[in-house]
């Protein structure tokens, strides 16, 4: 059950990661967070509360509440409401939707088209999940970024699953499972971390803004991630993508005090802060990009999956000792990855060391968290042998 999400940022811009306290910005004030927010500026009226658009993300219909009653019927135990949900999911074709990156849609909506991306396809097992009496929660996937060979990110997508809670009990343990519409590219041990439910809405509404903001409709963009921001005002996507908003209507200013709230949230947001760089340059600001670049580029050198890319750059090259040098650090930054064991193994093979590329698919095998993953690697090994 596996699709990508669509919480993706419209620009294109350097990748980087950051912990350390952003330089501040331009000499002057930059505009409040009450003028950001409020519309004048932009639309030239002031947008109150009550004009934001209002979405029940998981709302459910008569018709999906008796699909959840006939699924589990007769089913005492979570783990067995779990399973007979998931197959009768499965049997009804809402495991095997038909994925579009581009449509963000409420459980209803993704229920009855059986259309849409992860966000929504998420949301729609949720309110079913709920409605069975499961206890559910979203975790927010940490996915690697995806460069070109410049070196800067394209799109930023941001991937969230499931995690069904205590589904069985054997004396104090728990059992838990993750239930993920991921995409197959997506296979790595990626670190997740939960969010509530603010969170996963506060994206939803930045997706539908972003949406809006690639078809030139300011007003409805700037009316999502108004939302978003009422919803989750720690929201970086919103506030990132709100200062695109603004950037592309020539509001630089509020563009750049929008980038810094992202930063007061998040202090290493990659986007924010090569967005920044990237105004800052344009305004003639080189000394403050200058230093938004070069925090983007000690941090990036600490990122385990520049390392990866780098060394898929020079196989490709076909240039084995830079590939294995490159992976290498990539699995000193970061030994549980399968992904860097395997690619480590293959590099390996070909500069013809076949036992120490043996024992590198041995580490990715042990690694590997999906099944069918660790037997693929198992028919590599008896292969190799």
């Amino acid at each position: 059950m596996v699709f990508r999400s669509a919480l993706a940022l419209v620009v294109v811009v350097s990748i980087a990661g950051c912990a350390a306290t952003p330089p501040l910005p331009r000499s002057g004030e930059l505009p409040p967070v009450a003028e950001l927010l409020d519309g004048s500026v932009l639309l030239g009226e002031s947008i109150s509360e009550q004009a934001l658009p209002a979405i029940e993300t998981r709302a459910l219909t008569p018709e999906m509440r008796d699909f959840v009653s006939r699924s589990v019927a007769g089913v005492s135990s979570a783990e067995g409401r779990l399973q007979r949900l998931l197959w009768e999911m499965r049997r009804n074709g809402l495991l095997t939707l038909n994925y579009q990156s581009t449509i963000t849609g409420t459980a209803t909506e993704t229920f009855e088209t059986r259309v849409g991306n992860c966000l929504s396809f998420t949301n729609l097992f949720v309110a079913l999940a709920r409605d069975a009496g499961l206890e559910v929660s979203y975790q927010q996937v940490d996915i690697p970024p995806v460069w070109s060979s410049g070196g800067e990110l394209l799109m930023l997508n941001q991937h969230v699953n499931v995690r069904v809670h205590r589904t069985t009990r054997e004396r104090a343990s728990t059992h838990d499972h993750v239930v993920d519409f991921n995409a197959p590219e997506y296979t790595g041990n990626y670190p997740q971390r939960p969010v509530g439910d603010a969170v996963v809405d506060a994206l939803f509404h930045n997706n539908l803004a972003v949406e809006a903001l690639i078809d030139d409709d300011p007003r409805t963009a700037f009316l999502h991630f108004r939302a978003a921001l009422m919803i989750d005002p720690r929201s970086t996507p919103a506030w990132t993508n709100l200062g695109v908003l603004f950037q592309r209507n020539g509001l630089d200013t509020h563009a750049e005090a929008a980038f810094h709230q992202a930063l007061a949230h998040d202090a290493g947001h990659k986007v924010a802060m090569s967005n920044l760089a990237r105004l800052y340059d344009r305004l003639g600001q080189g000394d403050l990009a200058a230093v938004y670049r070069d925090r983007i580029r000690r941090h990036q050198l600490q990122n385990p999956y520049y390392h990866f890319f780098l060394a898929e750059q020079a196989v490709a090259q076909a240039d084995l000792d830079a590939a294995l040098r490159a992976v290498e650090r990539a699995i000193r930054l970061r030994e549980e990855e399968h992904q860097f064991h395997f690619l480590r193994a293959q590099t390996l093979e070909a500069l013809g060391q076949r036992e120490a590329a043996r024992l590198s698919l041995l580490r990715a095998q042990e690694h590997a968290t999906f099944a069918a993953i660790r037997n693929e690697y198992g028919r590599k090994l008896e292969m190799l042998d």
